[in-house]
């Protein structure tokens, strides 16, 4: 049997509708009419809906659902008394036989809010992980330019020291030409001493020089080898001042030149 309110109300919307819908008397509260998605809402029966005060079947005390509008998450109680959250739609309607009414559609959103919270916690999650995703990513960042400079390091120690090696080599190599040349000089300083008195100035003032650069050159080949056999760390080497000035030099250049990174 058609309910006369329900129809001047909802029309055929009161019983096709997929939501819940009920009709209440301004004037009292009470629910007049309800339809079977409303009792599949509210777990109840529609006869013990309709009679029921909307206050009551609020599960919210106090909040005012009688005013017209769109209100969201209203909380409904059931026939088990656990809440049902609803979108609920409030509309007035005046009618010459019913008299001042309050048509209620009510759709229930408990499903959108567990997946809404889901939502929420996973985004959460989400922003934690990314999170920890930056600071892993700082983490290896610092940790490979740590690497890197580390490799830069051993890099210009092994650099250092094959050209320490190959310095090392060369002073041993001049070595032997410097000793044949030193032994020259002290035999032309022999002969030189048996040349006519008149006649030996000049070769002796060359003989001199030459020796004094030979002596020189063997002084620096053996400060040469023997910085290279220095296995002191930290040990600065004792060389001649010119030596010290190249080698300096030479430092100052190895260091500001560029090299290929190991693989």
């Amino acid at each position: 049997m058609t309910d006369p309110i329900a129809s001047a109300v909802f029309g055929l919307l009161f019983d096709s509708s997929p939501d819940a819908a009920f009709i209440v008397r301004r004037d009292t509260g009470v629910i007049v009419s309800a339809n079977v998605g409303a009792a599949d809402l509210l777990l109840r029966d529609i006869d013990s809906i309709v009679g029921m005060a909307l206050a009551d079947l609020s599960f919210e005390p106090g909040r005012d659902l009688l005013a017209p509008g769109h209100y969201e998450d209203v909380g409904l109680r059931r026939g088990d008394d656990y809440p049902v959250f609803v979108e609920l739609r409030v509309s007035h309607v005046d009618t010459a036989e019913h008299g001042p009414l309050v048509a209620y559609l009510a759709r229930d959103i408990s499903e959108r809010n567990v997946l809404e919270r889901e939502l929420v916690a996973k985004h959460t999650a989400l922003i934690g992980a990314y999170t920890d995703l930056e600071r892993a990513h700082k983490q290896l960042a610092e940790a490979q330019a740590q690497l890197e400079s580390k490799s830069r390091e051993v890099a210009l120690l092994a650099w250092r020291a094959a050209m320490g090696e190959l310095v090392g080599g060369i002073a041993h190599h001049l070595n032997n030409p410097v000793g044949a040349l030193s032994s020259t000089v002290r035999r032309l300083v022999q002969i030189t001493a048996a040349i006519p008195a008149e006649h030996r100035s000049e070769p002796e003032r060359l003989l001199g020089r030459v020796s004094q650069l030979v002596q020189r050159i063997e002084n620096n080949v053996a400060a040469i080898i023997a910085a290279t056999k220095s296995s002191k760390e930290g040990h600065r080497p004792d060389l001649p001042p010119e030596l010290a000035n190249v080698q300096s030099t030479f430092v100052e250049r190895l260091e500001l030149t560029p090299r290929k990174e190991p693989p």
